[in-house]
């Protein structure tokens, strides 16, 4: 268990996993399609607050949420191909057990697919379970969750990037008063 971070880290990492879903955010508005969607709030926790730590890796990152997409998307059209949560259906129909076995089967299957490759994102189960219930449930709504989640990474490895950039080098020579006389070496 890793120990609690510094109250005074909170806000750095609240910016970060907010940062992080700007440009996807910006995407699904003038897009009008669903390049921000649930599961992303938690990798986005996980991106900002567990930097270098197994959970937030890249390739576990990306890998547990390609696999929970196909596998969600296996289920339902599997099992309750047409069927979405949010119409609700009446208690003990089989409209509500082949949605409930789609997400059950698409979580246990998500599981088992992460933990066999290695590639364990616990987020990546809300993906599964946001396909499998029918919330997207076309290949190409697929295709948009990967590619939100590969920008996901992308921001988060460029803002980790640029925090291991040196500074630039003070250019001007600062005479004994403070004042600039221009480049070194004039």
């Amino acid at each position: 268990m890793s120990k609690p971070k510094v109250r005074g880290e909170t806000p750095r990492v609240a910016f970060v996993a907010s940062i992080l879903l700007v440009l996807l955010g910006a995407l699904a508005w003038a897009s009008g399609l669903p390049f921000l969607f649930p599961s992303l709030g938690p990798s986005a926790f996980l991106l900002s607050s567990k930097v270098g730590e197994r959970v937030s890796e890249p390739r576990r990152v990306v890998g547990g949420h390609v696999i929970g997409v196909v596998v969600g998307l296996f289920t339902y059209h599997l099992v309750a191909p047409g069927l979405t949560v949010m119409q609700p259906s009446p208690p003990f129909s089989m409209a509500a057990l082949r949605l409930s076995l789609s997400g059950i089967l698409a979580v246990g299957l998500t599981t088992a697919g992460m933990v066999v490759t290695d590639l364990r994102h616990p987020p990546a189960c809300a993906t599964t379970l946001i396909v499998a219930l029918g919330l997207l449930t076309k290949l190409t709504d697929g295709v948009i969750v990967v590619v939100s989640i590969a920008i996901l990474v992308a921001v988060q490895q460029g803002l980790a990037y640029l925090e291991t950039v040196p500074p630039a080098p003070d250019v001007f020579y600062r005479g004994e008063a403070g004042d600039e006389t221009g480049p070194k070496g004039d």
